[in-house]
C-alpha cells in the first residue's frame, strides 16, 4: 500500500519521496525527527497520547458548543429582565420577541455558509474565525447598554454562529478522532448544547443580562484559544493533496500503531485516487448520483426531520406553558420555572448518560430504542390529557403528567436528540462532506423553526394531547425509517463506512474477507 501511494504521488510530479514512505521505511521526517523504534521515547508517547490529545481538541469544539447552547437559552432570562427592568423604556411585545426568534433566522445562514467555510479554509480555520466572532457577538450582546438594535444585532451574529457551528463541529470532531472514541465525542457536543443551556439559565438567575452574555462569550474564547493549537484534520489536508501535512496530523491525532499506519495507508490512497483537479460544483455534480452521496444524504436529512418532529425544541421553547398545562390549575409561575430548571438538570444528565452509552453501544440500537420509546411517551401522554379533557379524568395528577414528560425528556436524549449529531461527522465521504453536512443540518433548521413556530397554534386548534400525538406518531414513522434505512458506524472508520454505502453490505463484507 505504501508503494502504491509513494508512485501516486510520483504520478502527480511532485519530485520528492513521498513523507509515508519515509515513516515506513526509513522512519524519519525531513527535519530528521526519527520516528522509527531508534526513538523509543518519541514512539511511546505517541502511543500513549492518542486519546488525550483527541479529547483535548475535543473539549475546544465543546466550548464551542456551550456557546451555542447558551445562544438557545439566553433569550428566556434577556427578555424578562428587558420587560421588568426599572426605570428604562418599555419595549413592545413585537419587538422583544425579535429577541427569541432572530437567532433562529440567522441559523440558516450559518448553514448555508459552514460547508463552503470548512471546505475552502478548513476545519481548523474555519472553526477559529467562528470562535472569533462568537466572541464578538456576546461582546456586542454584554455592552449593548439596553439598546435594542444592539442586541438585536448580537442575537444575530450569535444565531448565525449556532448555525455555522452545526456542521463544522461534528465533522471535525468525527475527522480526528479514532472509531473507538468518536461516539463519546460527537455525544459530548450534543451534552454541551444542552449544559450552555443551562449555565445561561443559571447566569441569569443571579446575573444581570449584560454580565450573563459577557460570561457565555468566554465559552467560545477559551475554545478559540484551544484550537489555535490544534492541527487541521487529516481528511481535509488529505482531500486538498497536502500528503505530507496529512501524514503528521493524523500522527499527532492517532498515534504510530500498525493499526493506524494501515488505516492512514488507505485514506490516502483513496483519497488521492479521487484527484482534487475538479472545482467544488463538478465535484457534487460528479458524485451526485453516487451511493456514497445521496443514501447517507437522504438518511440524515430525515433523521434530522425526525428529531424537530419529536418536539425537543418545542419544549425548550414553551416549557412554561407547557409546565402550566401539565400541572394542571394547581400551578403557578414559580412552579413553572422550577420545572425549567428541572428539565434542564434532566436534560444535561441524560445526554451525559448517552456519552457513555455511545462508547459501548451502537448507533443504531440507541437510536431505535429512543425512537420507540419517545413515541410511546408522547402518545402516553396525549392519551392522559385527552381523558382529561374528556372528562373521563376529573383532575391531572402531576405525578402521572410530569412522569411522563420526564420519560420523555430522558429517552429522547438518549438517541433521538444527540444522535443526528454525532452521525452527521460520519456518514459523509470526505470530498462532499462539507456541502451534505451543511444540507443537513440546514434542513434541521427549517425543520426547528417550522416546528417551533406552528406549535402555538397546534395547541389551540388541536389541543395539547393532539399536539402530542402528532408528535408522538411522527417519531414511529420515523423510527421505523431508521430501522429500515440507518447503517451502524460504531468502531468503523471513515472509509468502511463510505464503502458501505458505495458497494452495499454483502459486497463491502466480501470486500474485507479478500483483505484479510
Amino acid at each position: 500500500m505504501c508503494d502504491a501511494v509513494s508512485r501516486k504521488h510520483s504520478e502527480m510530479g511532485d519530485g520528492t519521496v513521498p513523507e509515508l514512505e519515509k515513516i515506513h521505511k526509513n522512519g524519519t521526517t525531513d527535519n530528521g525527527k526519527e520516528l522509527s523504534a531508534s526513538n523509543d521515547e518519541y514512539l511511546n508517547s505517541n502511543q500513549r497520547s492518542p486519546f488525550r490529545r483527541q479529547a483535548i481538541i475535543s473539549f475546544g469544539v465543546f466550548m464551542l458548543t456551550l456557546g451555542a447552547g447558551a445562544t438557545s437559552g439566553i433569550s428566556a432570562i434577556l427578555i424578562p429582565q428587558l420587560q421588568h427592568a426599572k426605570g428604562k423604556k418599555a419595549f413592545s411585545v413585537e419587538l422583544v420577541s425579535w429577541v427569541a426568534a432572530i437567532s433562529s433566522l440567522a441559523l440558516f445562514f450559518g448553514n448555508l455558509m459552514s460547508g463552503y467555510l470548512m471546505d475552502r479554509l478548513g476545519r481548523r480555520m474555519s472553526s477559529l474565525l467562528l470562535a472569533g466572532t462568537f466572541v464578538a457577538g456576546w461582546l456586542i450582546i454584554g455592552f449593548s447598554n439596553d439598546l435594542m438594535f444592539l442586541i438585536l444585532i448580537g442575537r444575530f451574529i450569535t444565531g448565525l454562529c449556532q448555525g455555522w457551528l452545526g456542521p463544522l463541529g461534528p465533522v471535525y470532531v468525527g475527522e480526528f478522532s479514532s472509531p473507538a472514541y468518536r461516539g463519546l465525542f460527537l455525544a459530548a457536543l450534543s451534552l454541551g448544547i444542552a449544559v450552555g443551556v443551562f449555565m445561561s439559565h443559571l447566569f441569569g438567575t443571579f446575573l444581570h443580562w449584560s454580565i450573563s452574555s459577557l460570561l457565555c462569550g468566554l465559552f467560545p474564547l477559551i475554545g478559540g484559544v484551544i484550537l489555535y493549537y490544534a492541527p487541521e484534520s487529516p481528511s481535509w489536508l488529505a482531500s486538498k493533496q497536502r500528503i505530507d501535512e496529512c501524514i503528521i496530523s493524523y500522527q499527532w491525532y492517532r498515534g504510530n500503531s500498525a493499526a493506524m499506519k494501515t488505516e492512514l495507508d488507505k485514506m490516502i490512497a483513496d483519497i488521492s485516487a479521487k484527484g482534487n483537479n475538479q472545482s467544488k460544483l463538478q465535484i457534487i455534480a460528479a458524485n451526485i448520483k453516487k451511493p456514497e452521496f445521496y443514501k447517507p444524504l437522504g438518511i440524515m436529512t430525515t433523521f434530522f426531520v425526525i428529531t424537530q418532529l419529536s418536539g425537543v425544541n418545542v419544549i425548550c421553547a414553551y416549557t412554561t406553558e407547557m409546565m402550566k398545562e401539565l400541572i394542571g390549575s394547581g400551578s403557578t409561575s414559580s412552579h413553572a420555572y422550577a420545572a425549567m430548571l428541572s428539565i434542564d438538570v434532566l436534560r444535561c444528565v441524560s445526554l451525559g448518560a448517552a456519552c457513555i452509552m455511545l462508547r459501548r453501544s451502537g448507533r443504531r440500537p440507541m437510536a431505535i430504542f429512543s425512537g420507540v420509546f419517545t413515541s410511546l411517551s408522547l402518545i402516553s401522554l396525549a392519551l392522559y390529557l385527552y381523558l382529561n379533557d374528556s372528562g373521563v379524568i376529573h383532575h391531572i395528577s402531576p405525578f402521572i403528567s410530569l412522569g411522563l414528560m420526564a420519560f420523555y425528556i430522558v429517552v429522547s436524549n438518549l438517541g433521538i436528540c444527540p444522535l443526528p449529531w454525532n452521525m452527521v461527522g460520519e456518514l459523509f465521504a470526505v470530498e462532499t462532506k462539507g456541502v451534505c453536512s451543511g444540507i443537513s443540518v440546514m434542513m434541521t433548521s427549517v425543520a426547528f423553526f417550522g416546528v417551533v413556530k406552528t406549535a402555538p397554534s397546534m395547541f389551540r386548534s388541536i389541543g395539547h394531547h393532539g399536539t402530542y400525538l402528532f408528535y408522538g406518531l411522527s417519531t414511529l414513522c420515523g423510527t421505523i425509517f431508521l430501522f429500515l434505512c440507518l447503517p451502524e458506524t460504531k468502531d468503523k472508520t471513515l472509509l468502511q463506512i463510505e464503502e458501505h454505502f458505495r458497494y452495499g453490505k454483502k459486497k463491502n463484507d466480501s470486500k474485507e474477507t479478500d483483505n484479510i
